[in-house]
């Protein structure tokens, strides 16, 4: 892959993935091939808190939106040999690292065939030479030392906070209801009779048995019925939203920070 534009700064601490798209580590230090100025190998950042530094060739990895794509598994990285990423890389740990990812032979598991030379090429420290160092300067690391800083991981877990029920019960009411009820009454009208008028005047007889005629009127009245219909009066319904809120949350960390002693001599920055 072409490289001569890549901005090293900004691969600094990109995020690296295996050829499974897992998350490997983040970019910790990048090594620069002595004879094309190129990245040869990344560290990689890997365990709790970047503690253990992992080499990655650096040749076929690509570049994502996501961070940096290299073509091998995460155990496969994972195991390659524990080399101190303290300073140039000494003839027998290129070799060491060249050897497990197969550099310059034929391919191996988790590994891609790279070109046959790439073996023979000094590597040196992270960084160099830098874009401050001019054509043909190489300087040699005799003292290097890494600082550290720790950073707060923040995320979210779910608990459970509160819980619904939908029960009903049957509660007992005594109600007063007022109602309309009609009844007949007896009515006795009486009215005289004049006795000038020709009804004084009709002539009639007294039955002896008359008293003993009767005449019966029934009267009627209405009753309350009470009776009772189930009708149905609320529907509830129960569900669940999201709400978005924010809290903020603190904690100490530690940053380590280096000095230089017993040169009062300005230091040189590349």
């Amino acid at each position: 892959m072409d490289t001569r534009n890549i901005d090293l700064d900004a691969l600094e601490g990109a995020t690296v993935y295996d050829s499974e798209n897992k998350k490997v580590g983040t970019v910790g230090q990048i090594y620069l091939d002595t004879n094309t100025d190129e990245p040869k190998f990344v560290t990689v950042n890997t365990g709790l808190f970047g503690t253990k530094e992992t080499f990655v060739p650096y040749q076929d990895a690509h570049h994502t939106s996501e961070g940096l794509k290299v073509p091998y598994t995460k155990d496969f990285i994972g195991d390659a040999p524990n080399i101190d990423a303290n300073g140039p890389l000494e003839g027998d740990e290129q070799h060491r690292i060249f050897d497990y990812y197969q550099l310059g032979s034929g391919a191996a598991s988790g590994t891609r065939t790279s070109d046959p030379q790439a073996g023979s090429a000094d590597v040196t420290g992270p960084g160099a030479p830098s874009a401050g160092a001019g054509a043909g300067d190489h300087v040699d690391a005799e003292a290097q030392a890494t600082a550290h800083e720790e950073r707060l991981k923040v995320g979210t877990e779910q608990h459970q906070s509160g819980q619904a029920r939908l029960r009903k019960r049957v509660r007992t009411e005594h109600q007063n209801v007022e109602v309309p009820v009609k009844r007949e009454e007896l009515v006795v009208e009486r009215e005289s009779i004049d006795p000038n008028s020709p009804e004084a005047r009709s002539t009639g007889s007294i039955d002896g048995d008359a008293a003993a005629v009767e005449e019966t009127v029934t009267l009627r009245e209405e009753h309350p019925v009470v009776d009772k219909e189930t009708v149905a009066t609320e529907k509830v319904n129960v569900g669940k939203r999201t709400v978005q809120d924010t809290e903020t949350v603190e904690g100490d960390v530690r940053k380590e920070e280096i000095e230089v002693e017993g040169d009062d001599r300005p230091e040189t920055h590349r």
